[in-house]
């Protein structure tokens, strides 16, 4: 079960939203929405009218492309125990604009659907909103509407809007392009693993490890500023964000751009400088494999190829503006997807999360 929402009130005297009544909780949501939003942009906020109004060529900003992404995060299949009611509103921020970041866009507004049991509450539904208003907010994003409706679970759908010059789409790379990937992997994999294998467990990890890991899964952190550097950059091919996990990520963009991937194992940067650095453990310890982590577990890193072409110094420019590491190449469609370890070749497994 997520944990409840703090309350100030005594035990016995914490409101319900049932209590509230629609139109006040609506009216305690708009009221944080619309105290942080970009009136330049935003000329109807949240809850104002029937519809929010926003100054399109404001926010364009002279770009060319609108993009938009939906996603949904839900109780009973993405909210991981221990995870508390602001990190569930951060949550459904960031799964939004990840997928706004693997375009290479620019962010600039924000819809949320809520769906709430009855019996939560209002302190809870209060730092839900906090968290979608400080993820979105982080990244200029104004959270401009939405609905508030009585369900079953916790069930929150964003809608995140943005603008682009060229979008990187997933189709595109090249036989011969880079493969690349941003950050590191397997933080908020370790995280859920820490959940599911240790909650009823004499097993102990240092607590450094713990804190920093279950942070990756529970807030995690979408690659915008990466996204548009690589975008303006001019030499990303294809892109995607990995929250699905290494393996179903490169599996999408094999798909896509109809080629595959020679994927060196050794080069996938595996687990935080952060982790890395902290109180020593050894994974196999914990039956937990590197593997398993980078490939399997998801991650909002963002996973892209670069033009064969760039010479040393484009390569280099562009690592130098954000954390990225090179970790294969692109190869015809019919050699599939695979590690390559000296002269030998092994077929990736292509498992991760899926809904169904």
């Amino acid at each position: 079960m997520i944990q409840e929402g703090k309350s100030n009130l005594p035990k016995g005297k914490e409101r319900f939203i049932e209590q509230l009544g629609e139109r006040k909780l609506i009216e305690t949501i708009v009221n944080k929405f619309n105290a942080n939003a970009n009136r330049r942009i935003v000329t109807v906020g949240a809850g104002e009218d029937d519809c929010a109004v926003i100054d399109v060529d404001s926010a364009r900003g002279g770009r060319k492309y609108l993009v938009v992404t939906t996603d949904t995060v839900q109780e009973s299949t993405h909210l991981p125990k221990g995870i508390s009611p602001f990190q569930i509103g951060w949550t459904a921020a960031a799964v939004n604009l990840s997928d706004i970041a693997a375009m290479g866009a620019h962010p600039f507004a924000f819809t949320v659907a809520m769906g709430v049991p009855a019996r939560t509450r209002s302190a809870f539904v209060e730092e839900v909103v906090e968290g979608i208003e400080k993820c979105a907010s982080a990244y200029h994003t104004a959270v401009v509407g939405g609905d508030v409706t009585r369900s079953k679970e916790v069930i929150l759908t964003g809608t995140c809007l943005g603008f682009a010059d060229s979008p990187v789409r997933r189709a595109g790379a090249r036989v011969g392009d880079l493969v690349c990937v941003t950050g590191s992997l397997g933080n908020a994999a370790l995280g859920m693993n820490l959940i599911k294998r240790f909650r009823d467990t004499e097993i102990k990890v240092p607590v450094k490890v713990e804190e920093i890991a279950k942070k990756a899964l529970f807030q995690p952190v979408p690659r915008i500023r990466e996204g548009i550097a690589l975008a303006d950059s001019g030499l990303v091919t294809s892109m995607i964000d990995i929250s699905d996990g290494l393996a179903l990520s490169l599996a999408e963009l094999a798909k896509s751009s109809g080629v595959g991937f020679e994927i060196y194992e050794d080069k996938v940067p595996i687990l935080s400088k952060e982790l890395r650095s902290a109180e020593a453990f050894d994974l196999s310890s914990i039956g937990v494999e590197r593997r398993a982590l980078a490939f399997y577990g998801g991650d909002y890193e963002l996973l892209f190829t670069i033009n064969i072409n760039i010479d040393a110094n484009g390569l280099k420019r562009i690592s130098e503006t954000i954390n990225m590491c090179v970790i294969g190449k692109v190869t015809p469609h019919e050699a599939g997807i695979y590690f390559k370890k000296g002269e030998e070749k092994e077929k990736i497994e292509l498992i991760g999360y899926q809904h169904f």
